[in-house]
């Protein structure tokens, strides 16, 4: 009977794998497919082992371009899904939400090849989760061939190539790296390493693709801070300016896309990231402070309009847009609904009541021409030469232009640690407006009620009206503490203090196991933290800063053995090539440099925004009015000075750090 029942709910509804019970948006892209994927559990590898079958792994996420061509390609495909149910187990990992299992095999892919992979990552597995193959993107005919001599070769021989595969991930991954003392003057030795990979013509880093890598430019501009490095702050101030009137940014509606796939900063590729603008606004906020360029201003108000516009709900926030969008034709095509035919714009801009001449000064303005720029000259991509607010009405005018097309995919799931990073950057942006402060706490408040049990755990993600059930990351427990010190810091409501302290505890608890760090609580798949910045700043990195902070603020100097610990695992790289590491180099400049606190009545300190102290690393702590009305600078091991005029203790500090 169960037998009919599932044939007729084929035949009326459809093919449908248990994809279709997830909560993410990346796997429920594939429920339709032919192939019969599982997600990664026990059952699934259990299914492997009596079954005796090969896995099919991969990994991919929601707005990934690649990931959807091989899914159209191949995965939608019966000839491809015949093989695949037939021999294998097939797997769909969402690298967003398993994080840890994608860094595992991309690091493997990366020590197999000697270069990185991507997505989607394709990985061939025994079914005691040894690998036997890594690849990427493959077209359909080169997938078929590489399955069919997979299943062809003797299983003795698979466990051959395993064993030497996992041999060498396991020497790579267990070799110790030599312990070397942090250099004193490791900030030169960085901006030496920034300034030789620099993009002195184009501006940025390396040649192309081209990534905004907001955390370098972020310590470029605390080189600046520290030891008044002006051609530190320049390098800084030339790549946001280029990515800000550069295609990378969405000159209509507001917003950086992921990366530039040119070295000029012209086409990006356009999918929207959370985390990508979280970081840049960020940045630019702390540009804006230094600088007072109403560039910035413009860029950190338009992307923040436009984020809140696309990916608001409910008082939190979305993961990302898709690059492709649907054509009039309802195919889908990377980057349709951001760029513009130079005949359909400046038909629309006059017939709304913009003069000829003025429509092609505006068009000219924002490089769209009858040449273009993208999809072989039949489109432009708006840029800029010169930024000026004299072309509103014309810009508002083409926003509703590309209104009309159908806006790209947006992944829906809410990630605790993207969030989190969002909530930090807006409490950044109180530097050019106030309100982003307020509406960052209260989004960070939302975020502590959907994704906080009241023991103080986190979960990682999930897609709602679902409650959340997957158990955080190390990089929730980093960034949600990291939105945490930064709330408290804007509102000196010790909640927040309070909160930052359970959350960094907790964090040590879960995820620092015998001396090294793990990127999350799964006990059968452990996987280690890294210190390197990725996609976005090292959670391990953004943690042990958050460590450091927890003493300076009256924690137990016994953890700073946790961050001297963790720093040597790194140190021969970190001392080595400090640019390639900038959240680290934050914790290193943190200890070399120091960092400091100063106390005092609320009162007092609400109103005190330290906008005249350079140096990066000093935060407020409130002490009840009633017993103090005294100011006091402290480090990490020692208070410097005392008196009841904060101008008194700010000029102390200012000693201090200007040595």
């Amino acid at each position: 009977m169960k037998i009919l029942l599932s044939f007729l709910m084929l035949f009326i509804f459809g093919f449908s794998n248990e994809l279709s019970k997830s909560t993410s948006p990346y796997l429920l892209q594939h429920q339709d497919n032919p192939v019969d994927w599982m997600e990664w559990s026990d059952r699934a590898f259990k299914k492997a082992k009596d079954e005796n079958k090969l896995i099919f792994l991969s990994i991919g996420y929601s707005t990934c371009h690649w990931c959807h061509e091989m899914a159209r390609q191949s995965f939608s495909q019966k000839d491809v899904a015949d093989i695949l149910n037939k021999y294998f187990v097939s797997i769909k990992v969402d690298k967003e939400r398993l994080s840890y299992i994608d860094n595992y095999y991309q690091e493997g892919f990366r020590i197999v090849n000697n270069r990185a992979g991507g997505w989607p990552l394709t990985v061939i597995l025994l079914p005691n989760k040894k690998p036997i193959y890594f690849g990427t993107y493959m077209p359909k005919d080169a997938l078929i061939a590489l399955l069919k001599k997979v299943v062809s070769i003797k299983r003795d021989k698979l466990e051959s190539i395993a064993n030497d595969i996992q041999k060498a991930i396991n020497l790579y991954k267990n070799s110790k790296a030599k312990e070397v003392k942090l250099s004193k003057n490791l900030l030169d030795k960085a901006f030496a390493g920034y300034k030789k990979m620099y993009d002195f013509k184009n501006k940025g880093f390396s040649k192309a693709p081209k990534f905004p890598q907001a955390n370098s430019i972020n310590a470029l501009l605390n080189i600046y801070l520290i030891e008044d490095n002006k051609e530190a702050l320049k390098m800084a101030t030339d790549m946001l300016d280029a990515m800000a009137k550069g295609g990378i940014y969405d000159q209509i509606d507001g917003g950086f896309f992921r990366y530039s796939v040119d070295s000029k900063w012209t086409i990006p590729h356009f999918e929207k990231m959370l985390y990508t603008n979280a970081e840049l606004i960020s940045v630019y906020s702390k540009a804006y402070k230094i600088t007072k360029k109403k560039l910035y201003a413009k860029v950190v108000k338009e992307s923040i309009k436009e984020m809140d516009r696309r990916f608001f709900h409910q008082g939190l926030y979305y993961s990302a847009s898709n690059a492709d969008s649907k054509d009039e034709n309802g195919n889908e095509r990377e980057g349709y609904y951001f760029v513009f035919d130079y005949n359909e714009a400046l038909d629309y801009l006059t017939k709304h009541g913009i003069s000829k001449l003025r429509a092609e000064e505006f068009l000219k303005h924002y490089g769209i021409s009858d040449m273009g720029n993208f999809e072989g000259g039949e489109y432009s991509n708006p840029t800029i030469k010169k930024f000026d607010t004299k072309y509103e009405r014309e810009r508002h005018l083409l926003s509703e232009l590309r209104a009309k097309r159908e806006y790209p995919f947006i992944d829906k799931k809410i990630n605790t640690a993207w969030n989190a990073l969002y909530i930090k950057a807006k409490i950044d942006a109180g530097v050019v407006d106030s309100s982003f402060t307020k509406e960052a706490i209260s989004s960070l408040n939302k975020l502590l009620e959907v994704m906080q049990r009241k023991n103080g755990e986190l979960y990682h993600q999930t897609l709602l009206p679902h409650k959340p059930t997957q158990k955080g990351l190390l990089e929730d427990y980093a960034f949600v503490a990291n939105a945490l010190f930064s709330a408290y810091e804007a509102t000196l409501d010790d909640a927040y203090l309070n909160n930052f302290e359970r959350v960094v505890t907790l964090s040590i608890k879960e995820f620092y196991k015998d001396g090294k760090w793990l990127q999350s609580t799964d006990k059968e798949f452990k996987v280690k933290a890294t210190i390197d910045d990725g996609s976005y700043k090292s959670p391990l990195a953004t943690n042990l800063e958050n460590i450091l902070k927890l003493v300076l603020f009256g924690g137990d100097y016994k953890l700073l053995n946790i961050v001297d610990e963790s720093l040597k695992n790194y140190s021969m790289a970190i001392n080595s090539y400090p640019q390639y590491y900038p959240s680290a180099l934050n914790v290193v400049t943190m200890i070399n440099r120091g960092l400091y606190i100063i106390k005092g009545p609320k009162i007092g300190l609400i109103k005190e925004k330290l906008d005249d102290i350079k140096y990066p690393f000093v935060y407020k702590k409130a002490l009840d009015s009633k017993s103090s009305k005294e100011y006091q600078l402290c480090g990490l091991k020692s208070c410097y000075a005392t008196d009841i005029s904060i101008e008194k203790v700010k000029g102390k500090l200012k000693e201090l750090v200007n040595k």
